[in-house]
């Protein structure tokens, strides 16, 4: 074989591994098996909560204009896979798509107009009913029940799509705390790591009055409010909460 064919050859084969990610077989769909990573919908993808931080949501679409802006759906596709930024789904019953994390980047994604991103399968229980699916997602830690306002909510309640997600201003603060160390989910020494901002979130919702800041008016005077919350986190009734530091900073 000459040297020209197997350059050919070897180019060929390079161009074909560069495409298989928008290859059918690589589609979510029922039959997906634990572990698999394929290509699913935003648009498919059913929310495991009620609400999301807008605000954190607006830093990251920033971040990810910056980062995948310009680039092909098979490039930004690539680069989502490569950076390990898959959505973790639970395959319930019907065939829905449930994510149980990373909503802020699959809202993020679905507001810069994306389509398509990659998924990792963590369980396929099409098969359940869904009495026996909720109790299940309950049991894995899997599902957060409550709404935006920090109301307990049933399964039923829960929004269908990521693009009916409410705005919940205390997500973007345990996120902007989290962001400057006053509370940590980065290992598994934290318990209860799914859903862990969102009990930080009810914390500061719960302790918000010692604030002289409405709560309509926080995404608006987010840094101050950032402020105001770092100072509610370092508290004694604060100490208990899983992940809690004691710290107003990184440094």
């Amino acid at each position: 074989m000459s040297k020209t064919l197997i350059v050919w050859l070897v180019a060929w084969i390079t161009n074909i591994g560069a495409v298989l990610p928008a290859m059918a077989s690589d589609i979510c769909d029922d039959s997906s098996k634990t572990g698999d990573v394929c290509i699913c919908k935003l648009s498919e993808l059913h929310p495991t909560q009620a609400s999301v931080g807008m605000m954190e949501i607006r830093i990251r679409m920033e971040k990810l204009k910056r980062e995948i802006g310009g680039l092909s759906e098979q490039d930004f596709l690539s680069h989502m896979r490569e950076h390990n930024r898959m959505e973790p789904i639970v395959i319930g019953p019907g065939g829905t798509f449930y994510i149980t994390d990373r909503h802020h980047l699959a809202r993020a994604l679905y507001d810069l107009g994306e389509t398509r991103t990659y998924c990792k399968v963590l369980d396929n229980l099409s098969g359940l009913q869904p009495e026996a699916f909720w109790r299940h997602m309950k049991d894995s830690n899997e599902v957060y029940l409550k709404d935006h306002q920090g109301n307990v909510i049933a399964p039923r309640d829960l929004p269908t799509s990521i693009g009916e997600l409410r705005n919940d201003p205390f997500r973007s603060l345990a996120g902007a705390v989290r962001e400057s160390c006053g509370f940590h989910n980065d290992n598994t020494s934290v318990p209860d790591r799914n859903y862990l901002e969102f009990k930080w979130a009810d914390y500061l919702r719960a302790y918000w009055a010692q604030t002289s800041i409405q709560v309509d008016d926080i995404d608006a005077h987010f840094d101050r409010a950032t402020q105001a919350a770092l100072h509610l986190v370092i508290q004694q009734e604060a100490a208990a909460l899983p992940g809690y530091t004691g710290k107003t900073s990184c440094q």
